[in-house]
C-alpha cells in the first residue's frame, strides 16, 4: 500500500474525510474535536506532499522538490504540535489538553527554530542519517520515496518527533491505553521498514503511510470508548 503517488493521494484524501467525520463529533467539546480533527489533518498533508513529491523526486535543491523539502522541514517540525493535544484529550485530566498544547507549542517551536541555525550544529558530533547537517531533498528509495531533512540538533528533532510525543501520553493521568498504542506505532513507523524492507530511516520513516491508516483512525470517534480513560467518559457524561 501507498508505494505510489496515487496510493499517497488517496490516503491523503481518506485522511481529509477522517478529519471532517472526527470534527463533526458534536458529543465532544469543540476543543477536544479540534486537537483530534487536526492530528489526523496533519498526517494527511505528508501523503499529499508525498504525492507531489514524486515526480519531482531526486531533484535535489530546485523548483518543486526544494519547495516541498521545506514544507517537509515545517510539516516535521509541528508534529509536537499535532499529536500532543490529541493524545492528552482522552485523558481523565481535565487540564491535560491545555498543558500539552502548550508544550507541544514550544517542542514545535524550537524544532522550527532549529530548521533556520547552521545545520553544522549536532549533538556530540553524531551525524543522523534523516534529518541534520544534510540538504533537504525528497528522493526515490529502494521501495518509496524518501526524505532528508537540514536542521541543527537533527537527533533532538528526530527522538522529539517521533518518541517524545509518544511517551507524551503517558504523562497524563488514566491516559495509558492511546499512549501504548502510539509509542508501539512509533516504533513501529521508524523501526520496522528499516527491517523488514532494509531501506534508510529517511525512506522508513516516509513509509509511515505503511501503518497511517491504524494510527489515524485512533483519534476517530468510533474508537474514543476503548481509548478514553472510563473517568474522562464519566465527566463529559454528566457535563451534558
Amino acid at each position: 500500500m501507498c508505494f505510489s503517488a496515487d496510493m499517497s493521494l488517496g490516503l491523503g484524501l481518506a485522511g481529509l474525510a477522517a478529519s471532517s467525520v472526527t470534527y463533526l463529533d458534536k458529543s465532544e467539546p469543540l476543543w477536544v474535536r479540534v486537537a483530534r480533527s487536526y492530528a489526523i489533518f496533519h498526517f494527511s498533508l505528508m501523503e499529499f506532499i508525498q504525492y507531489f513529491g514524486y515526480p519531482v523526486a531526486d531533484q535535489c535543491g530546485y523548483g518543486m522538490n526544494q519547495f516541498l523539502s521545506e514544507l517537509s522541514v515545517y510539516h516535521i517540525s509541528l508534529q509536537a504540535l499535532a499529536i500532543m493535544p490529541a493524545l492528552a484529550t482522552y485523558s481523565s485530566d481535565k487540564t491535560a489538553l491545555k498543558k500539552a498544547t502548550i508544550t507541544g507549542v514550544i517542542l514545535s517551536s524550537s524544532f522550527l527554530i532549529f530548521s533556520f541555525l547552521p545545520k553544522e550544529l549536532q549533538l556530540f558530533e553524531i551525524a543522523p542519517n534523516f534529518i541534520g547537517n544534510m540538504v533537504s531533498c525528497l528522493f526515490i528509495g529502494k521501495y518509496h520515496i524518501g526524505y532528508h531533512i537540514a536542521s541543527a540538533y537533527g537527533l533532538l528533532v528526530t527522538h522529539g518527533s517521533f518518541f517524545a510525543l509518544a511517551i507524551s501520553g503517558f504523562v497524563w493521568k488514566d491516559n495509558w491505553r492511546i499512549a501504548s498504542y502510539h509509542f508501539g506505532m512509533a516504533i513501529m513507523t521508524l523501526f520496522m521498514p528499516q527491517w523488514v524492507f532494509g531501506v534508510s530511516t529517511g525512506e522508513a520513516a516516509a513509509m509511515y503511510c505503511f501503518y497511517s491508516i491504524p494510527i489515524t483512525v485512533s483519534f476517530m470517534p468510533y474508537f474514543k470508548k476503548f481509548f478514553t480513560a472510563p473517568a474522562a467518559m464519566d465527566q463529559r457524561k454528566f457535563a451534558y
